[in-house]
């Protein structure tokens, strides 16, 4: 077993369902700077590598809608479509993981483990994005138009991961569109406040179907989602937002 024509051919298997990211991450990296509650071997003792997976741009939604349209089946048995997708491809994928005698675990930033890695930090390391304004990573060709899906944490170990883009830091010198496009002024030079912007797209249907912050954004332009995609996004993120603050709001009783 080559555990650098594994990543290849799993490289090769996301790309023809849609996601163009398969990124590998250094687990020692990832541990080094997070609390001792977030160390791997906690969550999988032989953790030698992580592969991040997920798409940039708008590609993955032609490729996503095929699906959809070939496999009727799928899309009336299930509600939260995207992920239960992401689900299924990576379990598929699994196959050539087992073949190949590869240990690994599988987790996603969606569902009742959505805490247990922090995907943002993953993607950092991996060459996903960098940290924005927005709250969610930058990346040179896609912009902010990224959506990780899942991770593999595996027994592999490889000759060389993905880097993290020192070299792109474009928010210093931006003129910065996404701070006056937010109708609510949630985006500043300090970055996203994300309490307050939830609770308003909770209370107003302003921002219901797209961020205009993020529309905003200079970087990725050609790669936007389409008008189909954002009003996907924007509906299940909305559900799980309304979900937390129900939540939360029961706590405090």
């Amino acid at each position: 077993m080559d555990p650098e024509n594994v990543l290849e051919e799993l490289r090769n298997y996301f790309l023809t369902i849609g996601f163009n990211l398969t990124l590998s991450v250094n687990p020692e990296l990832y541990s080094a700077d997070l609390g001792s509650s977030k160390k791997l071997g906690s969550i999988f003792a032989d953790a030698k590598s992580i592969i991040l997976i997920g798409f940039g741009g708008k590609g993955f939604w032609d490729i996503f809608q095929k699906y959809l349209r070939d496999n009727p089946g799928f899309k009336t048995n299930n509600v939260d479509l995207i992920d239960n997708y992401s689900v299924l491809k990576l379990k598929e994928a699994a196959n050539i993981l087992d073949a190949n005698q590869v240990a690994y675990k599988i987790l996603y930033p969606f569902g009742e483990d959505a805490l247990d890695l922090n995907f943002l930090r993953l993607g950092e390391l991996g060459g996903a994005g960098v940290p924005s304004l927005l709250g969610i990573l930058l990346h040179p060709v896609y912009g902010p138009w990224i959506s990780l899906r899942g991770a593999i944490i595996t027994d592999m170990e490889f000759k060389e991961y993905g880097e993290n883009l020192s070299s792109f830091s474009p928010c210093p010198t931006c003129d910065k569109p996404c701070i006056s496009a937010c109708p609510v002024n949630t985006i500043s030079e300090s970055g996203w406040d994300w309490e307050s912007c939830m609770k308003f797209r909770i209370s107003d249907e302003t921002c219901a179907k797209s961020c205009a912050s993020r529309h905003a954004c200079p970087y990725g332009e050609e790669e936007q989602y389409s008008e189909d995609q954002l009003q996907y996004h924007h509906k299940f993120v909305l559900k799980s937002v309304k979900k937390y603050f129900e939540q939360e709001n029961k706590s405090e009783k």
